[in-house]
């Protein structure tokens, strides 16, 4: 985590060093080690530095290579080093940072050297002697790269609070975003909440030559792939690898290593594997937020059986009495957009305790349940497709694990979800409860201004009922770059650069090619880990059937602690003028009332993403 800037006049002129170092200068938090920038007549880089990898520790950017004339900028870690120092024929040496081997992989490969490197990465490169820019961010969109254009200008950076140190660049509210914050509508892929500033898209590049720009799409995950082996030991040991490398290239580091545990499967396995992997005598620095008084969520015993396997020295953050509005302000400058996980406040004080334990690079478990997948429309598909001797099997199967009876899984899994949509909507509101995402927070003309109900239309037209198509749809969804954008934010306010095992291509492509079968079997989801973690994960968090769920902290602590300031926010018409333009404050009091008297169907997190607007834009100051 480190921090790149970057602008290029495309009209000619030559870039002053002063507006660069003053872009360096915004985002500086994320770069503590050194700050540097280079410039030559149109174009010029910055960055800060991080220090995170033992190669970083030789690093300096931006990197003009005096053989080729090339100059980088990037924020990377590439993880196929021994592979391209072969491929590069250059030494796989602690003197050799990650920048190099993506310079020499542009020299050799130009513009296609993004589908010879492994990792999270954002970087730009200058040609001089063509006059070309090449800008790249990595697969799934972990590393931050936005930008703006104009016909004259091209900036861009690691954070928008960069760009706007230029004059050119207008702050101006991006009403569409606006609207998908509140519907909530999740699939916005180059969408910020600024007008004409863009996001690099993940698995995507931008090139610039001679007034032509090419936007280039260099990976997607293959919808027909598939991969057969002979028997479930084939596919164990296969997974037990490619997991164990996705997991062995995040511990390359120069500082202390941290964990976020949580004692469910995804996070306890990483932090397993981490230590099957390094087996020393090193101690694993795990983090955990854990509940005394809310029971229902509490992780503690499931979090004891991995400690309990030696070598691992537990910190533990209690949550119990935390405020989810608690640094609110803070947070929401922190991250400049209004955020829609009321959690982020949980990571707070954890986030505290790890810096003070030095410790610069954090793995978590995050979106191990959409890379392995939770079984999602299994059990519809085999009923669809009339494989019911299969689909009893397996109901048959879930009911014994779980101790639910047959009939109500069949109900549950089978008869509810393929109720039509318009018949289930109608049921949900006689019922007072409501099909989420819907248009209820907004007012009437703003609806019609952003035309919501054809985006919100094409949300339900795009989710299958096929368990693969489904599962294809989840990896592929944009906006996974957000939540990474966000959290990459947070993290940068601690000096911390948190990695994400679950999130390797390697990794991602393999699960999602695998049969069905491997993937869930007799109600066991992300079976083929569960399976490959024999004798590395404790048998009670390996065979685990259910996790906490952190909404019980939000919706009981967020009247607990703060009613007086929500009724001021939703009555007392405080900020209220800024929330005007989007939202009809009306329906938001009914629904704020129901919630309050415990009323169903009322989702508390429409009144957090009011909150949450409410707060960014009186930060954002427009």
């Amino acid at each position: 985590m480190s921090a790149i800037t970057g602008i290029f006049y495309r009209d000619g002129r030559s870039v002053d060093h002063k507006m660069i170092k003053k872009m360096n200068d915004k985002i500086a938090h994320r770069g503590p080690d050194g700050s540097h920038i280079w410039y030559e007549g149109q174009i010029g880089f910055g960055h800060q530095m991080l220090h995170t990898t033992p190669e970083s520790l030789n690093e300096k950017l931006p990197f003009q290579d005096e053989d080729s004339g090339l100059v980088i900028t990037a924020d990377a870690r590439i993880d196929n080093r021994k592979k391209l120092s072969e491929l590069l024929e250059i030494k796989n040496s602690i003197r050799v940072p990650d920048s190099i081997f993506i310079l020499k992989a542009y020299e050799k490969w130009g513009e296609y050297c993004t589908e010879k490197l492994l990792g999270d990465f954002a970087f730009a490169v200058w040609d001089s002697d063509k006059e070309k820019l090449f800008c790249a961010r990595d697969h799934m969109g972990v590393k931050p790269f936005y930008y703006f254009l104009s016909d004259d200008s091209f900036f861009f950076a690691s954070e928008i609070k960069a760009l706007f140190c230029n004059s050119e660049v207008i702050k101006r509210i991006n009403d569409l975003r606006v609207g998908f914050h509140l519907i909530p509508i999740y699939k916005h892929e180059n969408l910020t909440f600024y007008e004409e500033i863009y996001r690099l898209p993940a698995a995507h590049s931008l090139k610039f030559q001679k007034q032509k720009i090419n936007l280039r799409k260099y990976w997607e995950l293959k919808h027909d792939a598939q991969i057969i082996l002979g028997s479930d030991e084939e596919y164990i040991d296969a997974f037990r690898k490619i997991f164990a490398e996705a997991v062995e290239c995040r511990l390359r580091s120069a500082f202390p290593v941290g964990f976020e545990l949580s004692g469910g499967l995804d996070s306890s396995s990483v932090v397993c594997m981490a230590r099957e992997i390094l087996n020393d005598n090193n101690q694993l620095n795990t983090f955990s937020i854990i509940f005394e008084e809310l029971s229902k969520m509490s992780e503690t015993t499931y979090i004891n059986h991995v400690a309990e396997m030696g070598g691992i020295n537990t910190h533990f953050t209690k949550a119990d009495n935390i405020n989810p509005l608690k640094d609110i302000e803070n947070i929401i400058s922190i991250v400049d957009e209004p955020y829609i996980t009321p959690n982020i406040t949980l990571l707070w004080d954890l986030y505290i305790k790890i810096k003070k334990n030095r410790i610069r690079i954090v793995l978590g478990g995050e979106y191990g349940d959409i890379t392995l997948s939770k079984g999602e429309k299994y059990f519809i598909e085999l009923f669809s497709t009339f494989n019911w001797i299969k689909l009893i099997r397996e109901i048959k199967g879930m009911s014994k694990r779980f101790n639910v009876r047959f009939y109500r899984l069949l109900l549950n899994q089978i008869i509810f979800p393929k109720i039509p949509k318009s018949l289930l909507k109608f049921i949900r509101q006689f019922k007072g409860y409501r099909q989420k995402p819907d248009l209820i927070l907004l007012k009437n003309d703003f609806i019609q201004q952003i035309n919501a109900r054809k985006y919100l239309k094409n949300h339900f037209i795009n989710e299958p009922d096929n368990f693969r198509e489904f599962h294809y749809f989840l990896l592929t969804l944009s906006s996974h770059q957000s939540f990474f954008e966000v959290f990459d934010r947070f993290y940068a306010a601690f000096e911390i650069e948190h990695r994400y095992p679950f999130v390797d291509k390697n990794l991602i492509e393999f699960c999602y090619a695998i049969p069905d079968e491997q993937k869930f079997k007799l109600g066991w989801d992300r079976i083929i880990m569960r399976r490959a973690m024999q004798d590395i994960l404790p048998k009670e968090v390996q065979w685990r059937h259910s996790k906490a769920e952190f909404s019980s902290f939000f919706e009981s602590n967020l009247l607990r602690f703060e009613k007086d300031r929500l009724d001021k926010l939703i009555f007392n018409n405080e900020d209220d003028f800024l929330l005007d333009h989007y939202v009809d404050l009306k329906k938001v009091q009914n629904i704020y009332k129901n919630y309050q008297n415990g009323s169903s169907g009322n989702d508390p997190r429409d009144i957090w993403n009011v909150i949450t607007l409410a707060k960014w834009l009186k930060y954002t100051k427009l």
